[in-house]
């Protein structure tokens, strides 16, 4: 892949004392929806604020696919404590509540400066991103403190995903609080038709071993077929590997304990960490599915692939992705939970972040010209 295929972009360039944005999350509004293909970007900016109200999520928007992007919105914490983390924007592609088809939303957790508690919270806008109003707390969990280890006594919950399905909004986070059932973290999901009030606690995803730890659910929409997948990363095992689920109907996951397939290419590229997950119609009436994280393992290397599968995650193929970086699983979060999406001209869109020289990270946003699969070559 050469420079003359890929346009990138530099969105935001970290400064010295900023924590390094993470979570580079992209929407691609429906062409034919009322933001007619308009993009979305939004990331966690968590230090050096100096607003007493804590950080707000930024939201950018570019309308020409991806090459320009400007400020569109700053989404601060109805709270009062700082919306600190893993922001996730979502449009809908049907009513509920009082919302309806193209509005959006936008859930983050909200955490204080002294992270003494995790709250997730949810937002709307009915203008495109441009203002948003608080609709409810989704849930709320203990400290902002990360302990993976088999002793661990954490409560903190994290990192929301967005999935509605037939009226009903669901939101899954990944859940601290299950250890009294031997499950240092699950996949939990609460579902609203009111955008006010939720339904108790599902867990989605959970081992009960004192050791694998499921986090960072990220699903498809409605695949051509009607059913829906999901990726789950699996923290314990060093080398935090991400496996695949799969829904009939965007309801039913299975069995909790069951991880479901790894993803590995037919090369013996594997992912690890932070996953990401899209599709796109592959013009005969199936997907093409690409999945992401935050780096992957070929031969006991690390480098900086995709997967891509045509067969909805039976098979895949290593793609190189067009933002070259350097993954680390140690010492550099870039690359964490970035996002691969495709415009409304059907060119391939990363949106990523890499370590600049002021110990910060740069959000960067590219766009592949043309044929995409050409462009960044299957492996």
């Amino acid at each position: 892949m050469s420079a003359a295929d890929v346009e990138t972009t530099v969105v935001h360039s970290g400064s010295v004392g900023e924590a390094g944005a993470m979570y580079s999350r992209l929407l691609v509004t429906d062409p034919h929806g009322p933001h007619a293909g308009a993009m979305l970007l939004t990331c966690e900016l968590r230090l050096g604020v100096a607003d007493p109200a804590g950080p707000a999520f930024p939201v950018w928007r570019s309308p020409d696919g991806g090459r320009s992007w400007s400020e569109h919105a700053r989404v601060a914490d109805h709270l009062g404590r700082g919306n600190r983390y893993q922001p996730v924007l979502y449009e809908l592609p049907g009513d509920v509540a009082h919302l309806r088809r193209g509005d959006l939303l936008l859930a983050g957790n909200a955490i204080p400066g002294d992270g003494s508690t995790t709250t997730i919270t949810l937002y709307s806008s009915t203008d495109g991103g441009a203002s948003w109003q608080f609709e409810s707390v989704v849930d709320s969990g203990g400290p902002a403190v990360y302990d993976p280890s088999r002793t661990s006594t954490t409560t903190a919950i994290w990192e929301p995903e967005l999935v509605l399905v037939d009226g009903t909004l669901a939101v899954y986070f990944a859940d601290e609080r299950e250890k009294h059932r031997g499950m240092l973290q699950v996949i939990s999901r609460r579902t609203t038709t009111d955008l006010r009030t939720w339904t108790d606690v599902e867990t989605v995803a959970g081992v009960p071993d004192h050791y694998r730890r499921p986090g960072m659910f990220v699903a498809t929409g409605p695949l051509p077929d009607g059913s829906y997948r999901a990726v789950v990363e699996y923290v314990g095992p060093p080398e935090v590997p991400i496996h695949l689920r799969s829904s009939p109907d965007g309801l039913d996951w299975g069995d909790p304990a069951e991880a479901g397939p790894l993803l590995v290419s037919r090369e013996g590229v594997v992912l690890s960490g932070t996953p990401n997950l899209a599709w796109t119609p592959d013009g005969a009436g199936g997907a093409t599915l690409v999945a992401t994280a935050r780096h992957s393992w070929l031969d006991g290397v690390e480098a900086n692939h995709a997967l891509v599968s045509d067969d909805l995650g039976a098979t895949w193929s290593a793609m190189r992705l067009p933002v070259h970086a350097v993954r680390r699983v140690h010492g550099d979060s870039s690359g964490y939970s970035q996002a691969v999406r495709w415009n409304a001209a059907g060119e391939l869109v990363q949106a990523t972040t890499v370590r600049n020289g002021a110990g910060s990270h740069d959000v960067v946003v590219a766009v592949v010209q043309g044929d995409w699969r050409a462009r960044v070559g299957l492996l």
